[in-house]
């Protein structure tokens, strides 16, 4: 996995008080009990922790880690 990744999962965790090993590229936010308001709250987290350029409606597009590990690789974040 990459270090953004890594970093993606960091903030997930901490977040929402997740275990990491259950934040894997594969999992969705339903499977991580996430709901709209919850990503929302990530968009927030991302944008504080990495700096991350991603909007509500994008993330609202987005269903599970992996992708938005690949949103964030696609605009040239690299992990904080």
């Amino acid at each position: 996995m990459s270090s953004l990744h890594d970093s993606v999962v960091d903030v997930i965790a901490t977040r929402f008080g997740l275990d990491r090993a259950d934040i894997t590229a594969e999992a969705t936010f339903d499977d991580l009990g996430l709901d709209s308001l919850s990503q929302i709250e990530l968009v927030t987290a991302l944008r504080k922790r990495l700096g991350a350029d991603i909007d509500d409606e994008e993330m609202a597009e987005l269903s599970a880690v992996g992708e938005v590990v690949a949103a964030l690789e696609s605009k040239g974040l690299k992990a904080a």
